[in-house]
């Protein structure tokens, strides 16, 4: 492996002030230092490049400072657009989030192995604000069962997954004509085209934040993911089913679904098969 670092880890910014340096001291133990990209989107109270005066680590970040707000899927594309022609793969985290063990690492091993795939994942270990587990989220490994997951929910964490750059150039970048749901809706046109997987264990360690997006803009996100189930409807019964849950979704509180699948994760726990 050359001494230039073949992954660029994209990492988007709003105000999110320590947030910013959780992530990146998380990204240090793995034995895969990546560049990183933080892409700020017009940060008002604490912008990036005051945080990152402060960060003393070995990591090599690039900032890119949008001049007003933009919203976080023109962000991330911004941020690919920097990535995508200087680095094979590009990986995702999030503020505030924490990458686990040798994750990029072995993300990496995992898609030079598999050069037809454009995508890999893990699983991911969800957490409140003091850090208490809440469970574990456990995503379909294989891309059969992936293709199918896609019309339930989102078949990746979105900080959690690494891309090939080669298959963002075919298929595109974040659409932005799906609010609070650009992750999914790149995932559909990534999934559609290739194979992609996931690893069978935690790798990031996301908090669930009551500011954050699945929660502020929870129905916006759900109403998003409805119209994607129904641009990419395929008659199968899992699309179908995922439509009804989408709609059964949107009526339900968030508290019911964080408490449904800490449930989930602890009966699974139990069963310890597959997930």
């Amino acid at each position: 492996m050359s001494s230039a670092p073949k992954v660029c880890l994209l990492i988007p910014y709003f105000d999110a002030d320590a947030g910013l340096l959780t992530a990146l001291s998380s990204v240090e133990s793995d034995s895969l230092l990546p560049d990183v990209c933080v892409v700020d989107d017009g940060s008002q109270r604490v912008p990036a490049r005051d945080v990152l005066a402060r960060y003393t680590g070995p990591l090599s970040v690039h900032l890119i400072e949008l001049p007003r707000n933009l919203g976080i899927e023109h962000a991330l594309n911004a941020g690919l657009d920097y990535c995508i022609d200087r680095y094979p793969y590009i990986a995702r985290l999030d503020c505030g989030d924490r990458n686990i063990g040798q994750r990029l690492a072995k993300q990496l091993a995992y898609l030079e192995d598999h050069p037809d795939h454009a995508l890999i994942g893990g699983w991911a270990n969800f957490v409140d604000l003091d850090g208490r587990l809440l469970f574990t989220l456990k995503h379909p490994v294989d891309a059969r069962a992936i293709r199918k997951r896609i019309f339930l929910n989102a078949p990746f964490t979105h900080p959690a997954v690494m891309m090939r750059s080669a298959a963002l150039k075919e298929v595109g970048f974040y659409p932005d004509n799906y609010p609070a749901a650009e992750d999914l809706a790149l995932f559909f046109k990534i999934v559609r085209k290739y194979p992609t997987a996931n690893l069978p264990y935690p790798v990031v360690m996301c908090e669930v934040n009551p500011d954050g997006i699945s929660t502020v803009r929870r129905k916006t996100q759900i109403k998003s993911r409805i119209r994607l189930i129904l641009h990419n409807f395929d008659g199968s019964f899992m699309a179908f089913v995922g439509f009804v849950r989408g709609v059964v979704t949107y009526c339900l509180p968030r508290g019911f679904t964080i408490f449904f699948n800490r449930v989930r994760s602890i009966i699974r726990r139990g069963k310890g098969g597959p997930r």
